[in-house]
């Protein structure tokens, strides 16, 4: 069995999720109880493509023995 929660979304997935209720809440037409309710799960997406994103940052950081703030140094120095 896999270490993995399978119903965990990809990142992509989560993120157009996220973007969806924030249109939602945007446009409004929402009860309070619901836009509350949606902000709850927002909050619960952001969360995890934060901790997506960290867990990428610490593979790449892990692979090329840089800290991403590195590479924009490098691309800033390469500019000038």
């Amino acid at each position: 069995m896999s270490a993995k929660k399978t119903t965990k979304l990809d990142f992509e997935a989560t993120l157009k999720e996220l973007e969806s209720i924030v249109n939602a809440i945007e446009k409004g037409g929402t009860n309070l109880e619901e836009s509350l309710g949606l902000f709850a799960k927002g909050v619960a997406l952001t969360k995890e493509c934060q901790e997506t994103l960290k867990a990428a940052e610490q593979k790449v950081k892990i692979l090329t023995g840089k800290d991403l703030a590195d590479f924009a140094t490098e691309d800033n120095d390469e500019e000038e």
